[in-house]
């Protein structure tokens, strides 16, 4: 995987996860962390809302990752943008759950109020492929296995 990528997977915080459900788009605003291999996402969500309820009966999700917060007065900068296509799950396993929860806090301390409540679950996306886009006129498209 190009550097380029692995810096815009592990050095950004926001993405927006789009899920669907009886072909109904959802698009949601998420804090996310990226384990080192840049294999999977994780984030956060409750119980009760339309993304949990979409993943938990259409697993297929794209992400969309952007540099547009990098690029304050340069013009001639273009934005970079990584469209992610993945399978996703909820993390059932307490252990599991626990430890990805304390590495969102570490890195998204705002998070800590959420993590508290009872029905907040973890958001595990399996990247299955990238489609990177480094200018109008440069895509690349990355395929993991």
């Amino acid at each position: 995987m190009q550097s380029t990528v692995i810096n815009m997977l592990l050095n950004n915080s926001l993405c927006v996860l789009c899920t669907c459900k009886n072909d109904i788009p959802n698009a949601s605003l998420m804090l996310y962390i990226c384990d080192n291999q840049c294999t999977k996402m994780h984030m956060l969500t409750l119980k009760e809302t339309s993304k949990y309820l979409n993943i938990v009966n259409n697993k297929n999700v794209s992400l969309l990752i952007d540099t547009r917060d990098d690029i304050h007065d340069d013009k001639t900068t273009q934005t970079k943008a990584l469209t992610i296509h993945g399978v996703a799950s909820i993390v059932d396993d307490y252990n599991t759950s626990k430890k990805i929860l304390d590495q969102l806090i570490k890195k998204h301390n705002k998070l800590s109020n959420l993590v508290s409540n009872e029905s907040v679950r973890v958001i595990e996306v399996q990247i299955k492929s990238i489609l990177f886009l480094e200018n109008v006129e440069k895509v690349n498209n990355i395929s993991l296995p």
